[in-house]
């Protein structure tokens, strides 16, 4: 074999190894970054009561309707923080369908979010979910749970 062979199956093999490595140390800080937490409902989620506290870590908020849900009727939705967060949103799941995500609006403070949100399905007592996520110091944090009314 002449010495080139030898240099380029050398510096072929050192590539390969420090892309291995590189890749390793790139997707696990890629991994850190994306986790996601979850977020607690204490308790059973009345919103219609304001009996709806949702807990994570450094964050406790209230979730609460101005209405009761009804089909084909706007229902207005108030997520009220303790701190302020970078971005939520939130999904209705109705017998098991999941409409799409509704990102909410902030009053300015960030720490009271608003959305207006129209099921598109008939709504009971017992096929209502809320998907919530919320964005806090840039790390998402979220909850699936049942509302009772």
């Amino acid at each position: 074999m002449n010495k080139y062979k030898i240099l380029t199956i050398l510096i072929v093999s050192l590539l390969a190894i420090g892309g291995y490595i590189f890749t390793n140390i790139y997707s696990d800080s890629g991994n850190t970054i994306s986790k996601e937490k979850k977020l607690v409902v204490t308790g059973a989620c009345k919103p219609i009561e304001n009996q709806c506290e949702i807990l994570g870590n450094e964050i406790k908020m209230t979730l609460s309707f101005k209405a009761p849900p009804s089909y084909q009727r706007l229902l207005p939705i108030t997520l009220s923080s303790e701190t302020s967060l970078d971005d939520v949103s939130l999904s209705l799941i109705i017998n098991d369908d999941e409409m799409a995500p509704i990102k909410m609006k902030n009053t300015g403070d960030k720490k009271t979010w608003m959305a207006n949100v129209m099921p598109n399905a008939t709504v009971s007592n017992k096929n209502l979910k809320i998907r919530l996520t919320v964005s806090y110091k840039a790390t998402l944090h979220s909850a699936k749970f049942p509302i009772e009314y």
